[in-house]
């Protein structure tokens, strides 16, 4: 009987686990998904939007609270707030990313964060502010749930972030990375040079940065045209100097010598600051902005440039001082202009992408947590007829009530957290033990995990072997040290054409073999069917053997050392 036990308790470790706080995203033109499943459009949005950042929020319970565009903000009922027209200082935010964070100390209480760039506005630059609003779900009439629709908190309408010196200051993009106590966040937005983070406590946001320096060439910045692109990674455990990874660019011409270039940078979440640990320069092609995200990890980068279709991904794992691998996913769609104008992981580690602003589909990374193995499928999820626009909602960070590491847990009673991570460096046994419906719990042990008959699990839960140092407060005290001194790298993503490369293909249509003719050596080739599936042939010097492929129209992308070209072909 113990051994059906245990089996029991290793197939429960493989439900999904999950906070509904990110089922819905709101977006573009009227365009909106549901992921309480795999992904469902959805058509009661009433935002019509195109350039402005977007974020929506959920209950845990997967129940929408609301939507904005960093102007408006949009009930449940899809009707704007009485208070909720933002940004009263005259401006809509043409930012890229706006962030939307529960106040960890009341559960009434949601920040949005809205930057505003400076912009032109008639001829004239217009100068932006970067605000604050808080929403109390609380107030406003009474909803077809009978509960209350939420309305702006009187006084807390676009309220100014306080930069350095306590002056006002214009951004492009807000992100929110959680605070090493596992309770608290830091909310991050880049100005010029300068990383301002904003720390969010029980107590709520205090609103004077902490400060830390981007080590960017930027000498003629300009705030109309170099706007930047913020990404933090999830928590990566490979130094004990630093937590998260930071993607920032700044988009256009910065200098002749740091045209559109990136970098990652590594974060400190004790600190909130940049630390010294790591840097690596990416260079993209010239006047070409660039979005990015991370695997849900954070060991994969995807770099995506908005004048291409070219998506690279980066291994942030097997790094050194003398080598950075990377690889240009396969895509089933081929263009010199349209590229993903914004990436964006949701709640299951997906990765979504609008492919320019007009389209009505949203692309996805598809394995994405497999290096030199994913690709794209630009046509993966249709909006009904709604167009994407040019950002996505930002996943939702929430806090996590983490415990203490122990070497053994007990549990003899029902569960009274709502959310609560259990952590056992050897084992945790329940008996007399249950989860009620809309709690989330989740157990990890570094041995095993058992699970009595008399346990009745009726919520949200995961059971995960993973090992923990006893009376350790970190949600993860794994640490391999890749990372032992500071490390400065470079990586050059710039590509050519297809007609520089002078890369053709024939016979095609083709039946058996596919001859590639090229003045350069060929490095690689990947194939993909036309919904982005890797398919798998043969290249022998100079020719693909697609013999054993099904009837189709297929791209092949040929990389060489002049960039990578994509050719359509049909086989026969």
């Amino acid at each position: 009987m113990k051994k059906f036990f245990l089996i029991i308790s290793i197939c429960l470790s493989f439900l999904g686990y999950s906070q509904g706080e990110n089922d819905h995203w709101y977006f573009g033109d009227k365009a909106a998904v549901s992921f309480s499943g795999l992904g469902i459009p959805l058509t009661d949005s009433q935002m019509s939007t195109h350039y402005q950042p977007v974020g929506s929020i959920s209950d845990s319970y997967g129940n929408l609270l609301f939507y904005t565009d960093g102007k408006n903000i949009w009930n449940r009922q899809h009707q704007i707030m009485p208070n909720g027209n933002l940004n009263a200082f005259g401006t809509w935010s043409q930012a890229n990313q706006l962030a939307i964070l529960k106040h960890p100390g009341n559960p009434n209480l949601y920040y949005i964060f809205t930057p505003v760039p400076v912009y032109y506005n008639n001829g004239n630059i217009s100068n932006g502010i970067s605000t604050y609003t808080i929403v109390d779900m609380s107030l406003g009439s009474v909803g077809n749930n009978n509960l209350p629709l939420g309305d702006v908190l009187p006084n807390n309408n676009s309220v100014p972030l306080a930069g350095a010196n306590e002056l006002p200051f214009a951004a492009a993009n807000v992100n929110v990375v959680k605070h090493s106590d596992n309770k608290s966040f830091w909310v991050v937005i880049p100005n010029k040079a300068k990383l301002y983070s904003y720390l969010v406590n029980n107590q709520g946001l205090i609103n004077s940065p902490v400060v830390s320096d981007i080590p960017a060439n930027i000498p003629n910045y300009s705030p109309v045209n170099h706007s930047s692109y913020l990404k933090i990674s999830p928590q990566v455990n490979v130094s004990s100097n630093f937590s998260n990874y930071l993607y920032v660019v700044y988009w256009g011409g910065v200098n002749a010598n740091d045209w559109a270039s990136g970098k990652v940078l590594s974060f400190n979440n004790s600190t909130g600051k940049i630390t010294t640990d790591f840097v690596l320069d990416i260079t993209t092609n010239p006047g070409s902005g660039s979005c990015a995200e991370f695997n849900n990890n954070g060991s994969i980068l995807y770099v995506g440039s908005n004048d291409s279709s070219i998506v690279h991904g980066i291994d942030m794992v097997n790094i050194s001082p003398s080598s950075v691998n990377y690889y240009a996913l396969p895509i089933n769609y081929s263009s010199s202009s349209d590229g993903p104008m914004d990436m964006q992981r949701n709640k299951y580690g997906n990765i979504y992408m609008p492919f320019y602003y007009s389209n009505q589909y949203l692309a996805r990374i598809i394995n994405p947590n497999n290096f030199n193995n994913a690709n794209i499928d630009i046509y993966n999820l249709h909006l009904n007829g709604r167009v994407a626009g040019k950002n996505l909602p930002q996943l939702v960070q929430f806090k996590s009530i983490v415990g203490d590491c122990i070497q053994d847990i007990l549990l003899t009673s029902p569960e009274i957290n709502n959310t609560f991570i259990y952590r056992a460096s050897n084992s945790i046994t329940t008996t007399n033990y249950s989860v009620s419906v809309n709690q989330n719990i989740e157990m990890k042990a570094g041995s095993y995990i058992l699970l009595t008959p008399d346990t009745d699990i009726k919520g949200n839960f995961l059971a995960k072997i993973e090992w923990c140092r006893a009376g350790s407060s970190k949600e993860s005290s794994s640490n391999n040290s890749t990372f032992d001194k500071p490390m400065r790298l470079s990586l050059d993503l710039r590509t050519k054409t297809v007609s520089e490369n002078k890369v053709s293909i024939s016979p095609n249509p083709t039946s058996d073999i596919l001859n590639i003719k090229t003045d350069s050596k060929i490095n690689a080739i990947s194939v993909v069917d036309m919904t982005g599936r890797k398919v798998d042939v043969k290249l022998n010097d100079t020719q693909v053997d697609v013999r054993s492929l099904p009837a189709g129209t297929y791209l092949i992308n040929i990389e060489t050392k002049d960039g990578i070209s994509t050719e359509k072909f049909i086989k026969k």
